[in-house]
């Protein structure tokens, strides 16, 4: 039987993870000086460049451009993290290659935004040229968007450490084939694994460096072949225990799109800061300028998970798109992984 993880906790890491992207999406691509300089880190805001697009069948030149994300509006990655969690859910909790793969064609015929060029390019390959799930990712597909969208996978299976890890990493194969990504992404289901028993007597006590080395053990314990990545989560916890100051770690770490700099750099920012959900969210947009919408959906599922629903504001819950129907997902989730809760 599943020990008993609170709703709560299910609801603020999906809604945490939609508010973070939302909230970093109209930085995406600025320096850190620019973001700072617009006053407004911590409000909802139309995108600057991010847009929804239409692929038809064909070249991907023939892409048509949508309109702009409006406030609120969200990416790929929490488009990804949805889709992800509802092929769990039709599957009543198992987990398919084969529907995963179903989802992303989906996903690619119902306007992708900002999408990533290894998903995107999978999906394409699936979509049109007749491949099985496990021969259409990209070959060096190392970014992080297999980490941003696993936060499912861990609600559905919170204590099922092994089969929460071959959940993680055949999803990001899919899609991914470079092990950093895979990495990656069992990283960011461990992580979550690890917040979401945590109560709120224990937060004020919680040790960031701990929680840092356990998923290094993790990571290094899975495949050799996850050695390169579990070094640069050594490298964040190092610069914690060093006391390295934020903006410079973060910079340390780096804040591309890449898996070896986005993970650990989401990874360090809730290690460095954990105990205010919005506060945490605000540095993490105005630090990490390249890939700061994928950082911070991940930073945001982090902390909710960490705290819960009720250490989100309620001005970012109701500026969030699609907040109902996210909390609703969360919850049916929930209810898969407690099913003597709802008996």
């Amino acid at each position: 039987m599943t020990p008993s993880i609170p709703i709560s906790k299910y609801t603020g890491c999906l809604l945490g993870a939609a508010i973070g992207d939302a909230l970093a999406t109209p930085y995406t691509g600025l320096t850190v000086e620019e973001v700072l300089s617009s006053g407004r880190v911590g409000e909802f805001q139309p995108a600057r460049i991010a847009r929804s697009f239409v692929i038809p069948i064909g070249e991907l030149g023939e892409a048509e451009v949508g309109d702009r994300l409006e406030a609120g509006q969200w990416t790929e990655d929490v488009q990804l993290m949805l889709a992800l969690a509802e092929a769990l859910i039709a599957e009543n909790g198992a987990f398919i290659p084969e529907a995963w793969a179903h989802s992303l064609v989906r996903w690619l015929n119902g306007e992708p935004r900002s999408p990533g060029i290894s998903t995107l390019q999978t999906a394409i390959q699936l979509r049109t040229s007749g491949v099985q799930w496990d021969e259409a990712a990209d070959p060096e597909g190392a970014g992080c968007g297999a980490a941003a969208r696993v936060p499912p996978v861990t609600l559905l299976l919170p204590t099922r450490t092994k089969q929460r890890a071959g959940v993680a990493i055949t999803q990001a194969q899919v899609t991914h084939e470079h092990p950093d990504a895979q990495a990656a992404a069992l990283a960011i289901a461990e992580a979550i694994a690890l917040l979401l028993p945590l109560e709120a007597s224990a937060v004020a006590q919680w040790d960031g460096s701990t929680f840092l080395a356990a998923l290094i053990a993790y990571v290094e314990g899975e495949s050799p072949q996850f050695a390169e990545f579990a070094r640069c989560l050594a490298l964040a916890q190092s610069l914690l225990d060093d006391n390295v100051e934020l903006a410079t770690a973060v910079r340390v770490l780096g804040t591309s799109g890449w898996s070896r700099e986005a993970v650990p750099c989401a990874l360090f920012c809730l290690a460095h800061s954990p105990h205010d959900f919005e506060a945490l969210l605000r540095q993490t947009v105005a630090l990490t300028s390249e890939s700061t919408e994928a950082i911070a959906c991940m930073v945001g599922a982090l902390a909710g998970a960490m705290h819960g629903l009720d250490a989100v504001p309620l001005h970012l819950r109701a500026g969030v798109e699609d907040a109902q129907s996210i909390l609703t997902t969360a919850r049916t989730l929930h209810a898969l992984a407690h099913p003597e809760a709802s008996s």
